[in-house]
């Protein structure tokens, strides 16, 4: 189980290309924040008397963000690819069943999308104690934590969607597709189910989210459920498809 959980990791980080990709484009959006709030605070330290401190953290959100749609298309990805690419058939020969593998790769494909975000936030987090922040306290320690929990989430919970979805769809450019939308789009236009249902809020996937990361009124044991059951049902499906996929 370790030996193939290890020769699939390898084979995720052959990538180079989208691996790369997702750790520099996030990177480069938090340096870019980063240098954005220090110029505007040079040019105009009135307006913007601070660069730094958990102002500065608070804009994490746009860098999880980022890392939301890398984790996507990396989930999608690995979730099609062995289909889209004809590399089943040899996978299967090492004697490795559907279910092992399909398994193995849930916590590699969560590890990866989130492994490429650490280094945007790690980003953010020196910057908010190394920029001038006179006046406005350094981020705690809570609030580092709470960012990084809202990365580790985020990121985690959509790729496995992602993942779920692509290894259901076997193309891998439209599984990319279909995931970037549910997760960016659909998602949240099934929130609109509260208009007319407001119990329903502490089920949906993005409140379930926000109630575990940030805290919140409702039940901190229906979110969890209610993430364990969102996730669960499209890694099920995805599931069910790479059962009964031709190698």
């Amino acid at each position: 189980m370790i030996a193939i959980a290890r020769a699939d990791l390898r084979r995720m980080l052959r990538r180079r290309g989208l691996v790369l990709t997702g750790l520099l484009a996030p990177a480069g959006i938090a340096l870019a924040i980063a240098a954005t709030v220090q110029i505007l605070h040079v040019v105009n330290p009135a307006e913007h008397p601070t660069a730094g401190g958990e102002d500065l953290l608070n804009l994490a959100a746009v860098v999880t963000l980022v890392c939301m749609v890398f984790g996507t298309v990396i989930g999608a990805m690995f979730g099609a690819e062995d289909v889209a690419n004809g590399t089943l058939r040899y996978i299967l020969l090492t004697g490795c069943s559907r279910l092992r593998l399909y398994l193995i790769r849930i916590p590699l494909v969560a590890l990866v999308a989130i492994a490429v975000g650490l280094p945007a936030l790690l980003i953010l987090i020196v910057g908010a104690f190394v920029l001038p922040h006179a006046g406005v306290p350094g981020p705690s320690g809570s609030a580092i934590r709470e960012q990084l929990l809202i990365l580790i989430i985020t990121v985690g919970v959509y790729a496995l969607i992602a993942y779920g979805i692509g290894s259901a769809i076997r193309s891998t450019g439209g599984a990319i597709a279909v995931a970037l939308g549910l997760n960016l789009v659909g998602l949240n236009l099934i929130g609109t189910i509260t208009l007319v249902l407001p119990s329903a809020e502490p089920w949906l996937l993005n409140s379930a989210i926000s109630r575990v990361t940030t805290g919140g009124d409702t039940s901190i044991g229906v979110a969890l459920l209610a993430i364990v059951v969102w996730v669960g049902a499209f890694l099920a499906v995805g599931l069910v498809r790479a059962l009964r996929t031709e190698a």
